[in-house]
């Protein structure tokens, strides 16, 4: 008789434990399905953000440009003007992209990630 209630024990365990697992695979999932729609949302939002941006910087440039052309009589100055600004400023980017891009990247996906959980 305690050899079976014994054998029941076990069965029941292996049956729970594997229960367990389960669930904890589901868990995990599930958390690993948040930090993605999390990633997105911030990508997607930061996205939106430097696209209005950037369409004001585009009216800003152009009215500059005019601006500028206007005050040297030549359009094609100003014009010249603003886009040299815009091309140095490109070689600055390019060459501290990785020091001005890359730590604010890991800042914010270190925060998606690893950001506390409320249980």
């Amino acid at each position: 008789m305690k050899s079976k209630t014994l054998l029941e024990t076990i069965s029941e365990l292996k049956v729970n434990f594997f229960k367990y697992l389960e669930t904890k695979v589901q868990y995990y999932g599930l958390v690993a399905f948040e930090k993605a729609v999390n990633v997105i949302k911030v990508f997607v939002s930061n996205a939106i953000i430097l696209l209005v941006f950037a369409c004001s910087l585009l009216f800003l440039s152009g009215a500059a440009a005019l601006y500028l052309g206007e005050l040297m009589d030549s359009y094609i100055y100003g014009l010249l003007i603003v886009g040299g600004f815009y091309f140095l400023l490109g070689i600055v980017f390019c060459l501290f992209s990785d020091r001005i891009f890359g730590r604010a990247i890991i800042k914010t996906l270190l925060k998606v990630f690893f950001e506390k959980e409320d249980e």
